[in-house]
């Protein structure tokens, strides 16, 4: 296609230049894979010699040459080989798959390869043991999916950085997920001197000014080449992708539901006020909220921590856990009654591992008692609120007990009844369409394999839990047309990672995630190349909760990316902030209003 050849034109550009190589940022779908295999290709056609890699002060004699490295997860692997053989004549490129226990341990194997496919798992363990990977000098090596190492602090990070090459390539369909930090990683890849120093990077870039904004920008439009699907629609380069809706779907909790969800909410601002209580006495920014007179919303919550709870310092990571305690109630009141699977608690990497619903019991139950505790009252308009606290403690005992019906996972939520509605009413009675259904929590898309069973639908699941060679006839299912499965149910962290399902034409977002390229890379699952169906995507939020405001929140993350990527200025915060977190507890103005 037009843009993959303007795209090989570049690539073969930049490894002419300093540094050789760069960062393919096309969206997901778009053929990154083919047209690297492309250069790949034409590179060994040209049969060029290493003239241009004597310099290189990276070569070392001693090390053996190899061909072409690429990295990547565990669930590409086969893609990468099944392009190749797809798309290359019979003896083209001599590919080699550096996995599993037979791998090679003798450089000289793998420097016969034209193409050495490996993973990160793979690579951070031999880099460990200066295995057989950092023994060879290679032509050049690609990291597919390279927003995964763009933490530079971790093991794969700096193992991917230590590899001895003459080009490096980044491709990656999301460049930037939270900060312009995650760049840095990419740069300190590619040896973009003098940007790979992490003290160059704050001194010039990271140091929050307008000029350090611009270099990055520069420097992106140097090393980085991006188009999106719209972009090319627009130029007329991309006329093979069918049209795309988006649906934006409001759920309404029940009575029963919201009840339960208003008792967490009470308490997580509670526990929020007191820690910003905190905060204003350790630092002087808030001199606001230490000043807002006895009877606010703030000094009220705060009273009550105290009378219950003393003087214990509130941890940020408890604010986050019962942040999620909040988005789980949005899709099953059941969910806050159990602890996360250990497939969720990724996608949430910031948070800790207390469980907070016990405290929330505990708190709550023991109100009286805490509150004789707390001594003599002081004023006739603390005596009423304590009556008040007496009758909001027996209702909290009641919404939060064991035995209300609202806890059994059994019975369908509001959520649930939306998305199979949804199912029941746009997918199933179009003879060949199919749907994705995505979720953070393999627990919801339980509750949607379970409904699905009910009403005799064939699904399959696709989770962080399902081994990599389990996955491939999972996705053949799915894309397959003669096949009955017609939804697949899939995780947020697993559907980050290179799928190719244009098997389905709907996909069906249960739940906002903080990071809103997670939705867009699953979104990009079923709109690439491939697909010839009118696409649908759904997105379900609960009105009156912590879901509308962090799609609120994502907007602004969208835009902190796309202002980075295109050069705009920046000046949004791109973590959550304190001024966020006053937004999702209904404690202060929208930050971006």
């Amino acid at each position: 296609m037009p843009h993959q050849l303007h795209a090989l034109a570049w690539l073969r550009w930049r490894e002419a230049q300093r540094p050789r190589g760069g960062v393919l940022a096309d969206d997901m779908g778009l053929g990154k894979t083919i047209t690297m295999i492309s250069l790949i290709v034409s590179d060994k056609e040209k049969n060029l010699d290493n003239e241009d890699e004597e310099d290189d002060p990276e070569k070392n004699s001693r090390l053996v040459q190899g061909g072409t490295l690429v990295v990547c997860p565990a669930s590409l692997l086969t893609k990468w080989a099944g392009e190749v053989s797809a798309h290359c004549g019979p003896h083209a490129l001599a590919v080699c798959a550096h996995h599993g226990a037979a791998r090679a341990t003798q450089p000289r194997r793998l420097a016969a390869a034209d193409l050495v496919l490996t993973t990160y798992n793979i690579l951070q363990r031999e880099s460990e043991k200066g295995g057989v990977l950092t023994r060879v000098f290679w032509r050049r090596v690609i990291l597919d999916e390279a927003h995964a190492v763009r933490n530079h602090k971790s093991a794969t990070s700096q193992a991917v950085c230590a590899l001895r090459a003459a080009r490096r390539w980044a491709l990656t369909g999301t460049p930037l997920h939270n900060k312009d930090l995650d760049l840095f990683a990419l740069l300190k890849f590619l040896r973009c001197s003098p940007f790979d120093d992490l003290t160059m990077w704050k001194k010039w870039i990271d140091n929050k000014s307008l000029g350090g904004q611009e270099r990055l920008n520069t420097v992106m439009r140097c090393i980085m080449l991006r188009r999106t699907k719209a972009q090319l629609q627009e130029r007329g380069q991309l006329t093979c992708l069918p049209p795309r809706d988006e649906h934006q779907t409001d759920v309404t909790l029940a009575t029963d539901e919201m009840n339960v969800y208003q008792k967490v909410l009470v308490f997580s601002k509670t526990l929020f006020a007191q820690f910003l209580h905190q905060r204003a006495e350790r630092q002087a920014d808030a001199q606001g909220f230490l000043h807002t007179g006895k009877n606010s919303e703030y000094e009220k919550m705060h009273k009550k921590m105290i009378a219950l709870q003393g003087a214990k310092p509130v941890k940020s990571h408890e604010i986050l856990v019962l942040l999620l305690r909040l988005r789980q109630v949005c899709g099953h009141c059941g969910l806050i009654a159990s602890m996360l699977d250990p497939d969720d608690t990724p996608v949430d990497e910031d948070l800790g591992s207390q469980d907070l619903l016990a405290e929330l019991n505990k708190l709550t139950l023991n109100d009286q008692r805490s509150r004789r505790k707390s001594g003599e009252k002081e004023k006739e308009e603390e005596q009423e609120e304590e009556g008040e606290g007496t009758t909001a403690a027996e209702a909290i005992r009641s919404v939060l007990s064991p035995n209300n019906p609202v806890f059994d996972l059994s019975r369908r939520s509001a959520k649930i009844d939306a998305v199979m509605r949804c199912l029941q009413e746009h997918v199933f009675p179009n003879k060949g369409e199919k749907a994705v259904v995505v979720s953070q929590w393999t627990s919801v898309l339980s509750l949607v394999e379970r409904e699905l069973k009910n009403a005799q639908v064939r699904c399959v699941t696709l989770s962080g839990r399902v081994p990599v060679p389990a996955r491939a006839p999972l996705i053949a299912a799915l894309n397959d047309a003669r096949s009955d499965v017609r939804v697949m149910l899939l995780s947020l962290c697993a559907g980050g990672v290179g799928l190719n399902l244009v098997g389905a034409n709907h996909l069906l977002l249960l739940d906002p995630h903080w990071n809103p390229q997670l939705e867009q890379q699953a979104q990009d699952r079923i709109f690439r190349v491939g697909q010839t169906k009118h696409v649908h995507i759904y997105r379900f939020t609960c009105l009156d909760t912590v879901e509308q405001s962090i799609r609120q929140l994502q907007k602004a993350k969208l835009e902190l990316a796309d202002n980075v990527l295109t050069g705009a200025r920046n000046t949004n915060a791109s973590k959550l902030t304190i001024e966020d977190l006053k937004l999702l507890f209904n404690m202060g103005p929208n930050p971006s209003s």
